[in-house]
């Protein structure tokens, strides 16, 4: 072997053994690494029995159904819009813990006819919804119609949109 190969490979081991030397030879500090443990809190919700469900769900129904019915022009028929609104609060009246709660029926008419007529319609309204709601198993003592007729027009306008605005039978828990 010749000296110039011999020389190369002492300079290459000695690479090496310095290189490993280094490696294993640390003495400085090492930063302690922690892990953070997080505990798992479980939160169980209450669990709901069928009847809090159903009476969430009419709630939401009652919501957004309203609690007002619309008519036609000289009609006293509820429509399926209507019977839909109606469902939901006959639904909550029906409940055996609200069977104190009375709910006022009241019945009202655009500004068009005479005031007897008008008294008339309404009452007639009003009847034509307790009627749907006692068909739905709400006791007829929960139930009290009154026709204001033209007196309280919910829009004061004299246009086709007030009239159909006024046309209406309105449930009324404030009692």
């Amino acid at each position: 072997m010749s000296i110039v190969k011999m020389g190369k490979s002492l300079v290459i081991v000695a690479s090496a053994a310095l290189l490993f030397a280094c490696a294993g030879s640390d003495t400085s500090e090492k930063e302690e690494v922690v892990t953070p443990v997080v505990e798992e809190q479980v939160i169980e919700a209450p669990i709901k029995t069928a009847a809090e469900l159903a009476k969430e769900a009419n709630d939401a129904a009652r919501a957004a159904a309203g609690s007002i019915v619309y008519f036609e022009l000289d009609e006293s028929v509820v429509s399926s819009q209507g019977r839909a609104v109606l469902e939901a609060h006959a639904w909550f009246l029906s409940q055996t813990e609200n069977a104190g709660i009375v709910v006022s029926v009241d019945g009202h008419c655009d500004e068009r006819g005479t005031p007897a007529y008008n008294l008339a319609l309404g009452e007639r309204r009003a009847k034509a919804v307790a009627q749907i709601l006692m068909s739905y198993g709400v006791s007829s003592s929960q139930i009290k119609t009154v026709s204001h007729g033209e007196e309280q027009p919910a829009n004061p306008g004299h246009d086709e949109a007030a009239w159909a605005d006024n046309r209406r039978a309105v449930l009324d828990y404030t009692e």
